[in-house]
């Protein structure tokens, strides 16, 4: 028996503990093998994870983390990562938050920040992130270098030991940002997109319930004109993310069934990312198809959203929820309900959300979401049109997270 690591024993093994499978680390104890063993934590440009032979893997993590929250909780961090098998799956963003928070993050599942105690549930926000999901964004960093990490030591794009999807090319769609020149403009925008293969768009709402009566018609005639333009084969979403501070689920109510003769493949962040009791009334009294979660920290906040079904297309992003190996988690509970999928938002760093989702199988994770306002340069080199003519994302070929 070879007491040396194994890439084929590592490949075969990975994406299965990732599912909760028996992980590398539980055969290396056994004697079966000797995987290689985290030397170094440090901090530079985000989270470099050193292991044995100077393999480094990093992750600069969002803008909007809680960087003093990594620096505050390093030597914790180092304390638990290392020494330890760089392959073990125990080893993830839950590990880190337990041991430093133990049993705050379930708080979510009651409508609860974990940190504060403070009841969240049917509340808005009062600003984009809050500062409890920062820290979790923070943990979130750590994970995904590890994946970074174990994709190096193996020689493996990312993806490849997520899961076991092993998919070379994922559809996208195209995001584009607000339509703030006009109707014209973004008729023009949205044709000249759809001829390129974008044939999935997904446009902002640019107005609120503050806004009152007029903001929501200029709303709808944003819908009515790309409809319009683009006939009843274009998949057109409609991002509602002007209402993310704002709980007035009457006007949501009511914009969505404005909306619902035009057929959107789905309206996202209908109300203020805690409001349960909104998403519940909205979809039940409109029917239209609902997406949201990229700003539910932890796989804490889905299930009960789940539970209500209430929600169609679950967007927890790998970088804001607790990493990759929350990300997973989530699409196991997702798994447990027919007919709802997971499109993860995605956000800078732009490349981690790709790697998840080509990690999955299609019938799960069938879309890939592409800003084109800040991910351009990131992935645009990436797309490339399918032979049944809408745009794709060739997935990289270099190991880690690249």
């Amino acid at each position: 028996m070879s007491n040396s690591f194994s890439r084929r024993q590592f490949l075969a093994s990975a994406g299965l503990a990732a599912l909760g499978a028996a992980s590398l680390a539980d055969r290396s104890r056994a004697g079966e093998v000797r995987a290689p063993v985290i030397h170094q934590v440090r901090l530079a440009d985000g989270v470099v994870i050193e292991a044995d032979g100077g393999v480094c893997g990093s992750f600069a993590g969002s803008s909007a983390q809680d960087r003093q929250a990594l620096e505050r909780h390093l030597p914790a961090i180092r304390k638990l990562l290392v020494g330890r098998n760089a392959f073990d799956m125990t080893l993830e963003g839950e590990t880190l938050w337990e041991a430093i928070f133990p049993a705050r993050a379930r708080l979510y599942a009651q409508g609860r920040d974990p940190l504060t105690g403070e009841k969240i549930a049917n509340k808005p926000r009062g600003d984009r992130q809050t500062a409890t999901g920062r820290v979790f964004m923070a943990f979130s960093t750590v994970d995904i270098a590890l994946w970074d990490l174990r994709g190096k030591l193996v020689g493996k794009p990312a993806y490849k030991i997520i899961g076991q999807a092993d998919r070379k090319q994922v559809p996208v769609y195209w995001r584009p940002g607000e339509p703030n020149k006009g109707l014209d403009d973004a008729r023009r925008r949205a044709r000249e997109a759809y001829d390129q293969g974008f044939h999935y768009q997904k446009w902002y709402f640019t107005r609120s319930a503050a806004d009152g009566d007029a903001g929501m018609k200029q709303d709808v005639e944003l819908v009515r004109v790309l409809r319009e333009e683009l006939g009843p084969d274009a998949k057109l979403m409609f991002d509602n993310h002007s209402i993310r501070y704002h709980a007035d689920v009457d006007y949501s109510v009511r914009l969505c069934k404005a909306v619902a003769p035009y057929k959107p493949f789905w309206i996202e962040e209908p109300i203020c990312p805690e409001h349960l009791d909104g998403y519940a009334r909205i979809k039940g009294e409109t029917g239209v198809t609902i997406a949201g979660g990229e700003h539910w920290y932890t796989r804490w906040p889905v299930k009960g959203f789940l539970d209500r079904r209430c929600v169609d297309y679950v967007q927890s992003d790998p970088v804001w929820c607790g990493g990759i190996s929350e990300w997973l988690r989530i699409c196991r509970i997702v798994e447990g309900y027919p007919g709802v999928k997971v499109v993860p938002h995605i956000t800078s760093p732009w490349i981690a959300a790709p790697h998840c989702v080509a990690s999955q199988a299609g019938s799960l994770c069938p879309l890939l979401e592409y800003n084109v306002e800040g991910g351009r340069k990131a992935l645009e080199n990436n797309m490339i049109r399918s032979a049944g003519g809408s745009m794709v994302m060739e997935m990289p070929a270099a190991p880690g997270i690249a």
